[in-house]
């Protein structure tokens, strides 16, 4: 047997639910199933109550899955009357355990019942093609996996699955940015097997200037990858090339990146609280605000290598920022218009004249002005940032939840403060920890 063959014969045991669990999941799923249709049957407009996600699919990992249930309801309803529906026989269904409402395209009842994870989701009972939720293909993904995999593609699946967790690139969640658990399937479907997913991520090239393109087969106006970004695609690559050129057990249990510890002590980070949101929402939100906060950063001449947010995915979060450059010279020059653009030149002047120090017409026939800096410290760039989040095209909630009670946090105040929070030092450790796959040539 080759090394590959024995890892990925290794692999397999660790990636395969066990007839105990099996069977325990199929208890709770059909307890689930009865407990919906029941509350379904009070609705004419509801066609059909079945089971989708990993768990229908067969391709489901130990002890790390959900039981989704879909709610089909007749697409003649209207949105506000489909919302209704739903969330009546999602909080009827999981009656007497703890449940609340979740938040996708439309609201949908998450509850755990026997410990286990359950989504009770609504979706219309549409043809292919009809679509009008985001939900109503994935009963048809159920369908596409059951038709075309035998179980050892779904074999080759839950081991795709598993690496992709390790290497941190798999979760469609706005957080993650990463691969959905029906994207492997479909990357299973087209390339054979788990082998040789990564080995089309290793040799990837750019077509027409996009790297990763991937359709759903189910329906083929629809591109995957939009929902994968740029990041995630290059962390697999790189990950797949170690692998495939030193396979190991450890891409299906651990990897720990180098770490540069020597880089904390140049990391910024603007922490603070808020109210509670949909995980959706709220990383909506910290990604929009990263980047304006980024852009304002820049735009006032300063450099930013990293960015990146971190929450406990409650109430608490932070944008963390590893600047390239952290002080600047007092003097900045600017370059405007051309000298033959007449307007254009003295509104230049005009905006930038009561900072001016020197303004002069160059060799290159612009306008040039010489001026002093507003900021020449990051470290006073960022302590003033906190009433100016809303200028700079902050969302709105962390633009206010940064007015009321946001710090700038940099040195000995960022490490007493990551001391005493997991979520926000694993955050900030993120931010200066190698890619997994960069250390093939040491």
């Amino acid at each position: 047997m080759t090394a590959m063959g024995g890892v990925l014969a290794k692999a397999e045991k660790g990636v395969i639910p066990g007839p105990r669990e099996e069977a325990r999941l199929e208890r709770t799923a059909r307890k689930v199933l009865a407990k919906v249709e029941a509350a379904a049957d009070s609705f004419d407009e509801i066609a059909e109550v079945t089971a989708g996600g990993s768990f229908a699919k067969g391709t489901w990992l130990p002890r790390d899955v959900d039981i989704d249930i879909f709610v089909k309801i007749s697409p003649s309803v209207d949105e506000a009357r489909f919302e209704l529906i739903g969330l009546t026989v999602g909080r009827e269904a999981a009656r007497g355990y703890p449940h609340g409402k979740k938040y996708a395209q439309h609201p949908y009842t998450e509850a755990i019942v026997d410990n286990v994870k359950v989504n009770i989701v609504p979706c219309y009972d549409v043809k292919p093609g009809e679509w009008r939720s985001a939900a109503d293909r994935s009963p048809y993904h159920v369908e596409f996996v059951r038709k075309n995999m035998d179980e050892e593609k779904k074999t080759q699946v839950r081991l795709l699955k598993r690496f992709m967790k390790v290497v941190g690139v798999y979760g469609a969640e706005i957080e993650k940015e990463g691969f959905s658990g029906y994207a492997t399937e479909v990357l299973v479907h087209l390339h054979g097997s788990f082998q040789k997913a990564l080995e089309y991520f290793a040799t990837l090239r750019p077509t027409d200037g996009v790297l990763f393109t991937l359709r759903d087969p189910v329906d083929e106006e629809r591109e995957l990858s939009r929902a994968i970004s740029k990041e995630s695609v290059a962390k697999m690559v790189l990950a797949s090339r170690a692998f495939l050129d030193r396979p190991d057990l450890r891409f299906f249990k651990r990897v720990d990146p180098y770490v540069r510890k020597g880089l904390r002590r140049r990391l910024y980070a603007v922490r603070f609280d808020h109210r509670r949101l949909s995980e959706d929402t709220l990383w909506g939100e910290l990604k929009k605000s990263t980047r304006q906060l980024v852009k304002h950063v820049e735009a006032n001449g300063f450099t930013i290598s990293k960015a990146a947010a971190c929450s406990n995915d409650v109430d608490a979060s932070a944008i963390v920022l590893l600047p390239e450059t952290e002080s600047l010279s007092e003097m900045e020059e600017r370059v405007g218009p051309g000298v033959e653009l007449a307007s254009e030149v003295d509104r230049f002047i005009t905006k930038n004249r009561r900072r001016a120090e020197l303004v002069w017409a160059a060799e290159d026939g612009r306008i040039h002005i010489l001026q002093k800096r507003g900021y020449t410290e990051l470290s006073s760039l960022l302590a003033d940032v906190r009433p100016k989040m809303s200028l700079i095209g902050a969302s709105r909630e962390v633009a206010s939840s940064v007015k009321r009670n946001g710090r700038m946090l940099h040195g000995a105040a960022l490490q007493r403060e990551t001391s005493k929070e997991r979520w926000f030092r694993e955050g900030v450790e993120q931010v200066v920890k190698d890619s997994v796959g960069t250390d093939r040539a040491r």
